[in-house]
């Protein structure tokens, strides 16, 4: 029991040490603040194009 346990451990700890050295960047990549130039969603959504459509059809005064 012992043995299945320490054996857990070890593969845990080398799963999240593993992990850990895989997500450190070794690039030199910036990601831009937003102090600088925030983004404004209504200038985006002003300048969208081409986007696809979806039809509707209102079935609410169907009688039959």
């Amino acid at each position: 029991m012992r043995n299945i346990i320490l054996a857990t451990a070890t593969g845990l700890v080398l799963a999240v040490s593993f992990i850990g050295g895989w997500a450190t960047s070794t690039s030199q990549a910036r990601v831009a603040t937003l102090a600088g130039d925030p983004i404004n969603p209504s200038q985006i959504t002003a300048n969208a194009k081409n986007l696809p459509t979806e039809e509707f059809t209102d079935y609410t005064f169907v009688f039959h």
